[in-house]
């Protein structure tokens, strides 16, 4: 488990929204932050003097770009409170993280979403090859707008794929290495670019570890499916059983079933 409150908040985020579910009792902003108490851990944040310290200028910008409904006003201040951060020092972990979180207001919190700002920001993240989480997931949102590009010719997106396998290769944080491995096998099988690539990368992906239930009942399903197409029996068998085991209500089972009692005993 994650020792810093804040960075665990910033994983914890990246993929689902959070909801308040307590009331604000917690003697933290990043407590309350994690509960999803955006405005009380807001205005913590921002009562804190303008001459204290990154912490909580990142906290403040971190809680205005989670505010309800999201305006303009907001996502400015924020992004110069992130600029200033970066300023001060671009590569410590609150320089990385007020990077990463520049490109993602582009990218996902914008009215208008603006890609190629969003794009340049994750390169020059992920172009620091740190070991720091949030720069090792700027290399999934790297494959995920590269690859996902409308209207590529079927050449370049082979060719990026080709040159970000290599980068994801080099991934280290699990989370990293789960979600580029999720990204790349959805645009194999998306593009036709080979089954055998598409099982090796959710393979990769299950194995870094998947918690999300909807996810993982999902990704084990599409191994099996594709261990059966490839001829690995052995994966096709432990991943339909798996599968079974962990999803007594899915509606798929007797499907399922007769799959795994049509393949080879040996």
């Amino acid at each position: 488990m994650c020792s810093n409150p804040r960075l665990a908040f910033l994983l914890a985020t990246l993929a689902l929204p959070l909801f308040a579910t307590e009331p604000a009792t917690t003697s933290s902003p990043w407590d309350q932050t994690a509960l999803g108490l955006f405005k009380d851990a807001h205005v913590a944040f921002a009562q804190q003097p303008a001459s204290s310290d990154r912490e909580a200028r990142f906290g403040e910008a971190v809680t205005l770009i989670s505010l309800q409904p999201k305006t303009d006003a907001n996502l400015d201040r924020a992004a110069s409170l992130f600029g200033a951060i970066v300023t001060a020092n671009a590569t410590d972990d609150l320089g990385i993280s007020s990077r990463y979180y520049l490109a993602r207001i582009p990218q996902i919190h914008r009215a208008t979403p603006d890609t190629v700002a969003a794009l340049t920001g994750f390169r020059e993240l992920a172009a620091l090859e740190s070991s720091h989480p949030l720069a090792q997931r700027a290399v999934v949102q790297v494959a995920l707008i590269e690859l996902f590009e409308p209207r590529l010719p079927a050449s370049e997106i082979r060719a990026r794929y080709d040159r970000l396998a290599s980068r994801g290769a080099a991934l280290t944080e699990s989370s990293a290495i789960r979600d580029f491995n999720l990204v790349m096998g959805d645009a194999v099988l998306r593009f036709s670019l080979g089954d055998s690539l598409a099982l090796d990368h959710l393979l990769a992906a299950d194995r870094a570890g998947i918690a999300r239930a909807i996810t993982r009942r999902d990704t084990w399903l599409r191994i099996a499916e594709l261990g059966r197409r490839t001829g690995r029996n052995d994966v096709a068998k432990t991943y339909y059983a798996k599968f079974l085991d962990a999803f007594p209500r899915d509606s798929r089972r007797l499907t399922v079933k007769e799959r795994l009692a049509a393949l080879p005993a040996q």
